[in-house]
């Protein structure tokens, strides 16, 4: 019988966990950025900014919902030891004792002292108690994981909000810059209209175009306000007392960022990783529920010591057995086996889709830095001409030579393409951030 219970305490029904097979590509789709081999591997080489670095900082130790995430993180442990401590005997000791004596008198009646030990043991037949375990220890990792995710999007977040924040604070300097410029010309414009030099068409078209300008410095301040209270919500802080130092966005150039192969991601991204362990926990599910439709064995001991304290003892002792099985119950355990591998099998789907996204995200970051930097590009050419054609417009309307609305058209591409470049250079950035969030940023497996 020894031998028996041996053999089948090593059994197991759980299925043999096999990672599931994603079609990924061999290369991505766009490589137009270029690799370097100095690709930065921490937020801090992405970008050089120690404004930005301190930022990070503080919302990795105040934000709220990475404590939270944190804290998941235990509860799983705590579960996790839970279900190991069935893999040992459970021991108890209880101690009682009782006097009885003659009311009124000091003689006693009768007295007894016991102290009973008992232990108790599951034989694990099936292994469904081992797979308990390996089901906790992998959801103990995928809470893990989850924490670097939720680092990772705390991280660029961060990083967003910053930029955004500096992109706002260019685009409020260049319009006031503009509103100068208008108020200067306005000032051209009058001193024609003194002359008898232009109609009053001229004062009323300027005016309207001065107006335009100063009524775009409202909404611009409102978005940088919001920006800024956004970002401080994400380091725990309330928005009251908050500002970004830094004025402009100028000096953020990302480097380059070397994207790997689609098969790093895999290892790299802590979501994939997490959809993975969620995977390896359902299918040790399944061998708990397959385990629950074979008997169960119970072992157990029982000492009992009697009037210890008076000095007459006696021991007893008992050693017991139970076998037990589920004769029927109208197809529940077997509706617990169906249950927990149809939760396998949707967990499998869940973890393709998580890949294919992942190769998604990748792809298209690649693509929208490289259109962000074409376009930065194109659009500082644009700035330089505009700003050509105003100066000359100006100084052809100041001779005569040319009517106002030349002048005004010139004004408006100016600052249209003024403020284009910097959400042109804030789009280059944000793309820099999302791709390297998309690779999985800093995090690696280990």
């Amino acid at each position: 019988m020894a031998a028996a219970v041996g053999v089948l305490a090593g059994c197991s029904l759980t299925p043999q966990y096999q990672r599931p097979s994603a079609s990924l590509p061999e290369s991505w789709a766009e490589q137009t950025a270029a690799v370097s081999d100095a690709a930065p591997t921490e937020w801090r080489e992405l970008f050089h900014n120690a404004e930005l670095e301190q930022l990070m900082a503080e919302a990795l130790a105040a934000n709220h919902d990475l404590a939270a995430a944190a804290t998941r993180i235990e509860q799983a442990k705590a579960t996790a030891k839970m279900a190991s401590s069935r893999l040992v005997p459970y021991a108890s000791l209880s101690v009682s004792g009782s006097r009885q004596r003659e009311i009124g008198g000091n003689r006693t009646l009768a007295s007894s002292d016991d102290s009973q030990l008992s232990v108790s043991y599951e034989l694990d037949l099936w292994g469904a108690n081992r797979a308990s375990v390996q089901a906790a220890s992998a959801r103990v990792a995928a809470r893990e994981y989850d924490l670097e995710s939720t680092k990772l999007v705390l991280q660029a977040d961060v990083a967003s909000y910053y930029f955004q924040t500096l992109a706002l604070k260019d685009r409020l300097a260049i319009a006031r810059k503009n509103l100068e410029a208008a108020r200067s010309l306005m000032s051209l414009v009058q001193v024609r209209y003194s002359n008898g030099a232009v109609s009053g068409l001229d004062v009323a078209q300027q005016r309207t175009a001065l107006l335009s300008i100063e009524a775009e410095l409202p909404v611009l301040q409102q978005s940088l306000t919001e920006t800024q209270s956004a970002l401080a919500l994400l380091l725990g802080r309330a928005p009251q007392a908050f500002s970004v130092r830094t004025e402009s966005l100028a000096d953020a150039i990302p480097p380059s960022i070397a994207p790997g192969q689609p098969g790093d991601l895999l290892q790299r991204r802590p979501d994939i990783r997490a959809a993975e362990a969620g995977l390896v926990a359902a299918n040790a599910d399944v061998g708990v529920a397959r385990a629950a439709l074979y008997p169960s064995m119970q072992l157990s001991a029982t000492g009992l010591v009697t009037d210890w304290v008076t000095g007459g003892s006696s021991t007893l002792a008992a050693l017991a057995t139970s076998l037990s099985q589920t004769l029927f119950d109208g197809g529940e355990l077997n509706g617990q086996v169906q249950l927990a591998d149809a939760s396998r099998r949707e967990l499998v789907e869940t973890y393709l889709q998580t890949v294919l996204t992942s190769v998604k995200e990748v792809n298209d970051s690649l693509m929208a830095v490289s259109t962000a930097e074409r376009r930065a590009e194109l659009l500082t050419e644009t700035v330089e001409q505009a700003q050509l054609a105003l100066r000359l417009a100006t100084s052809r309307y100041q001779a005569g030579s040319e009517d106002l609305l030349t002048v005004l058209e010139s004004q408006s591409s100016q600052l249209n393409a003024e403020d284009s470049l910097v959400q042109a250079r804030l789009a280059r950035v944000n793309a820099s951030i999302t791709l390297f969030k998309a690779l999985g940023g800093p995090w690696s497996a280990g």
